[in-house]
C-alpha cells in the first residue's frame, strides 16, 4: 500500500470518526468534514480537506466563520499530500501553524501476530472495555486523560462526556491494561483503536506515572494490532508528536512514518482553541 493511499484512508477515517462524536458537522464540498462541539474540546477540528482535489477559498472562509460564530478558534489538520490549494488559501486567510503530528503506519496480516518488542511481562493483562458498563467507560476515560497529566490534574466532567462518546462509538474498541505486583492488581494504562474498513487507528494511549517503563504501552499496542489483523485490516496507523515516547515505542514494533501533518489555526479575540 503506497503512502498516498494510506493518507487518503487515514484522513477520511479521521474526518468521519470525529464528525460522528461531534454535535455539529459542516461538510466541505470539495471533500472533508469540519466538526464542532463545546469550546475547548479536541474534536473542534476539520480533516480530510484537499484529499480529493483542489479546495476553494470560499470553503475555507465558510469554515472559519462557522467556527468563529460559535466562539471557537478554527483549526484544520493539513495532510502534506493534500492539494496545494488548501495551504495557499490558509496562508492568504491568516491561518498559522500551531503544531505537527507524525502519522506512522504498519501493514498487517492475519498470519503475523504482533508481540511486544521486549519480552512480554506475564504480570500484564489487557481487557476490552464493556461499552455498556458506565463504570468501566469512566475508568478508561480517567486513565486516558490523566496518564500524562500533572499529578494534581482533575479532568472536567465535560471531558468525561466526550471520552464516553469515543469509547461507545460503534467502531471503537477500548482496552485497559492491568499489572500485578506485590500489592495487588492495578489498572495502569489505557488505549483504544478505531477500525474503519481497511484501516485502523491506535489512539488514546496513556500510562499512569508509577507504572511507566514496564511494558504496558507495548502490550496495549500488540493487543490492538492483533484485534485489527483478526478483523482483516490491511494497515494500522497511530499519531504522535514528533520525538514523543509513543513514536519511539511504535517504531520498535514495526511502525514507520507515513507523513507529518500540520495543525493550522486562526486565532482571534475571545476564540477558544482546541485542547490536545
Amino acid at each position: 500500500m503506497d503512502i498516498l493511499e494510506i493518507a487518503r484512508l487515514e484522513e477520511t477515517r479521521l474526518a468521519i470518526g470525529v464528525s460522528e462524536i461531534s454535535d455539529h458537522v459542516l461538510p466541505i464540498k470539495s471533500g472533508g468534514l469540519a466538526s464542532r462541539a463545546l469550546p475547548g474540546w479536541w474534536n473542534n477540528t476539520a480533516a480530510g480537506l484537499g484529499m480529493s482535489g483542489p479546495v476553494a477559498r470560499e470553503e475555507i472562509e465558510e469554515l472559519a466563520k462557522w467556527y468563529e460564530d460559535a466562539g471557537i478558534e478554527p483549526r484544520i489538520e493539513g495532510c502534506p499530500l493534500a492539494d496545494p490549494s488548501l495551504f495557499k488559501h490558509c496562508e492568504d486567510l491568516n491561518f498559522r501553524v500551531r503544531g505537527f503530528d507524525n502519522v506512522l503506519f504498519r501493514e498487517l496480516s492475519k498470519s503475523e501476530r504482533a508481540t511486544p518488542a521486549q519480552p512480554p511481562d506475564p504480570s500484564i493483562t489487557c481487557r476490552i472495555v464493556d461499552k455498556n458498563d458506565d463504570a468501566e467507560v469512566r475508568k478508561y476515560s480517567r486513565l486516558s486523560m490523566t496518564g500524562f497529566s500533572p499529578p494534581d490534574f482533575v479532568p472536567p466532567e465535560t471531558d468525561f462526556e466526550l471520552w464516553a462518546r469515543v469509547v461507545k462509538h460503534p467502531r471503537t474498541v477500548s482496552f485497559i491494561a492491568s499489572i500485578r505486583d506485590a500489592t495487588g492488581v492495578h489498572d495502569a494504562a489505557a488505549g483504544a483503536i478505531e477500525v474503519h474498513e481497511q484501516i485502523a487507528c491506535l489512539f488514546g494511549l496513556s500510562t499512569l506515572a508509577p507504572f511507566r517503563k514496564r511494558g504496558l504501552q507495548q502490550s496495549l499496542i500488540a493487543a490492538r494490532l492483533n484485534l485489527a489483523a483478526e478483523r482483516g485490516v490491511r494497515v494500522a496507523t497511530i499519531g504522535s508528536r514528533p520525538g514523543a515516547g509513543t513514536e519511539r515505542n511504535v517504531r520498535r514494533m514495526g511502525f514507520q512514518t507515513a507523513y507529518t501533518k500540520v495543525f493550522l489555526t486562526r486565532a482571534g479575540p475571545n476564540l477558544v482553541p482546541a485542547r490536545g
